[in-house]
């Protein structure tokens, strides 16, 4: 309760300026925009197939994690607990 949050009057004036740059290719000239909230997802479900893996000692598969990529290693990893 000793600090405040800041506010607008604690903050100094800021100038705020657009420099739009249209992209040439397409011909809108539109860049994407949404994609950010995506960038998180891949690695949360490849770590969530890596942790379905882990019992069966699988340590590392890269993405993207195709059926196949994920039956090969899962094939590596019995192989090396069989040596």
């Amino acid at each position: 309760m000793e600090y405040a949050i800041p506010r607008a009057e604690d903050l100094c004036d800021m100038h705020i300026e657009s420099h739009p740059v249209p992209t040439t290719l397409n011909p809108l000239g539109a860049k994407g925009a949404g994609e950010a909230g995506t960038v998180g997802a891949l690695p949360v479900v490849v770590n969530a197939v890596m942790n379905a893996l882990a019992p069966l000692g699988v340590r590392h598969l890269d993405m993207p994690a195709t059926s196949e990529r994920v039956w090969q290693a899962i094939q590596a990893a019995e192989a090396t607990t069989r040596r």
